[in-house]
C-alpha cells in the first residue's frame, strides 16, 4: 500500500436510533476504514465494538489489488472473486478506527477502540 501524508477522517452517522461518531488517523486506507465501520453499524446492526472489530479490505484501484485481513472473507468466496479476475492480498491490518455511538433517548455513550492500535482506550465518565 502507498503512503501518503498523515491525514485523519472523522464520520458522523445520524440515522434513526443511533448517532454515530468515527475516525481514523492514517492516509491511503483512512475512507476504507471508516465507511467500513459505518456500514457494519447501519447495514449489518453491528455495536460499535464489533463494527471496529470486524475484518477489513482496502482497495485503492492502483494497484489492482484487493487487501484483505484474515476473517474477511470465506475461501469459497474468495476463490470465486479470483476466478473473476480479483486479486487480493492478505495483510495484517488495516486502519484503526475510534468510535462512539450516542443513545439519543437515553443520552448513553457507546465507546470503541481499534484493537489494531491498543494504544487507544473508550472510557467513560
Amino acid at each position: 500500500m502507498a503512503r501518503f501524508s498523515a491525514v485523519i477522517c472523522a464520520g458522523v452517522v445520524d440515522s434513526p436510533g443511533r448517532l454515530m461518531l468515527t475516525g481514523s488517523p492514517g492516509s491511503a486506507t483512512i475512507i476504507s476504514t471508516t465507511m467500513e465501520s459505518i456500514v457494519n453499524v447501519i447495514d449489518f446492526g453491528m455495536n460499535p465494538q464489533q463494527s471496529i472489530d470486524a475484518p477489513r479490505m482496502h482497495h485503492q484501484w492502483y494497484p489492482e489489488v484487493v487487501y484483505a485481513e484474515a476473517g474477511l472473507l470465506a475461501p469459497q468466496s474468495q476463490k470465486t472473486l479470483e476466478a473473476m479476475g480479483h486479486t487480493f492480498k492478505a495483510v495484517g491490518a488495516i486502519g484503526a478506527d475510534e468510535a462512539i455511538m450516542i443513545d439519543p433517548k437515553t443520552g448513553l455513550l457507546e465507546g470503541a477502540n481499534d484493537p489494531r492500535r491498543p494504544a487507544g482506550k473508550a472510557a467513560g465518565y
